[in-house]
């Protein structure tokens, strides 16, 4: 939950410093800050599948018997991908929709 909130969080604070610029951010800028929140996105989804196999090896060694411990939790982690998603989509979209 702490990577999809610092990820949201991040993606948040470029949409805020984009929306505020006093002038209007130009095109490379919204080039640029579309790249920087799906940087931040693609991070913050291969820091959580990370951490599930992360988890799996840490569910193995716990119990050497679990058929699939990468299965387990696992949605959870993509429900916090597609917060992720959505957020970047939404951010995305309205850099360039004025």
């Amino acid at each position: 939950m702490g990577v999809t909130a610092a990820a949201i969080a991040l993606i948040a604070g470029i949409y805020h410093i984009a929306d505020n610029a006093d002038p209007p951010i130009g095109p490379w800028e919204q080039h640029l800050a579309a790249f920087l929140v799906l940087c931040v996105a693609g991070g913050g989804i291969a820091m959580l599948f990370k951490l599930q196999g992360h988890l799996s090896r840490t569910r193995l060694i716990v119990d050497k018997k679990d058929d699939d411990p990468w299965r387990r939790g696992l949605d959870v982690v993509i429900a916090l991908v597609i917060a992720i998603t959505v957020s970047a989509i939404a951010v995305c979209y309205s850099l360039w929709r004025a």
